[in-house]
């Protein structure tokens, strides 16, 4: 089984909400790091022999986020299967890490639970539009292969801004908060 098929308690229907209060809530990240490598928004790039998974790893890495092993392949680069949840990775990463800095901002006004709420409305519409795979791509066939490896094989345009399916957005934003979380905890656990 893969690091990001359904499960049953992910079979559910995603609604609009993606990012919720309650994820935020005790979300202490120390500091909020700014991306400073190549290719914030080239999830093409790679598909034009560009290549900036290092930068975008090594970033995650630094925020206590490491892609699992089961994306990979055996040289260390992306698997091309797990694009797509690599980059979804690292977007929602950074509209987390946006949002968290927006949240801190507004804390203390008195309308903070409702302008966070549009805040959060307005970030998950546009999460949901632009990572999630409304085409099926990523649908995973029962011999285990995904339609966008067909338009591949054919050297045809598959998926090209690297959205995924319902399930895998739900368990990305999933790992993402529980690694900011480990990682908050591991460091308060060393002062």
């Amino acid at each position: 089984m893969s690091q990001f098929e359904p499960t049953d308690d992910t079979k559910a229907e995603l609604t609009t909400e993606v990012l919720t209060i309650s994820d935020f809530e005790n979300l202490n990240i120390p500091e909020l790091l700014p991306y400073q490598g190549e290719g914030k928004t080239s999830f093409k790039a790679e598909d034009k022999g560009i290549n900036y998974d290092e930068q975008k790893e090594e970033y995650l890495h630094t925020l206590g986020i490491d892609i699992p092993d089961t994306w990979k392949a055996e040289s260390g680069k992306i698997e091309t299967d797990s694009r797509a949840l690599f980059i979804t990775t690292f977007v929602v990463t950074g509209h987390i890490l946006a949002t968290e800095a927006m949240r801190r901002t507004i804390v203390d006004d008195p309308n903070y639970e409702t302008i966070f709420t549009e805040v959060l409305n307005d970030r998950n519409n546009q999460i949901l539009e632009h990572r999630l795979d409304e085409s099926g791509m990523r649908k995973m066939l029962p011999n285990k292969t995904r339609v966008e490896s067909y338009y591949e094989a054919l050297g045809l345009s598959s998926n090209p801004e690297k959205r995924v399916s319902r399930e895998e957005l739900r368990e990305v934003v999933k790992y993402i908060f529980f690694h900011l979380r480990k990682n908050q905890y591991a460091d308060s656990k060393e002062e």
